[in-house]
């Protein structure tokens, strides 16, 4: 569930390996760090219910995506989107 932490500890134990050595290699292979793997894939789920009309805010759509803060949010989303939510929200609904 996106709402749930997903740390780098819990993953690297997950496959058997020290976090450091998780990271190299993930990094080695993906050329992204854990987290901005995580948040990629966060922000591509929020992009998702924002255009859904049955989340009730921006604020919600964070959370349930696994931000615990607006503010962190606002500035990743729109780092990786290149505007804000309400802006994505505002470009791509259709009426």
């Amino acid at each position: 569930s996106f709402d749930q932490p997903i740390s780098v500890d819990d993953v690297a134990a997950i496959v058997h390996m020290s976090t450091t050595g998780f990271c190299k290699f993930f990094k080695k292979h993906t050329m992204k760090t854990y987290v901005s793997f995580l948040n990629e894939v966060r922000i591509e789920k929020a992009c998702q219910l924002l255009l859904n009309r049955e989340v009730e805010s921006i604020a919600q759509v964070a959370f349930l995506v696994g931000f615990n803060n607006i503010v962190h949010f606002n500035r990743v989303f729109k780092q990786l989107m290149g505007q804000s939510p309400r802006d994505y929200v505002r470009q791509h609904r259709v009426a």
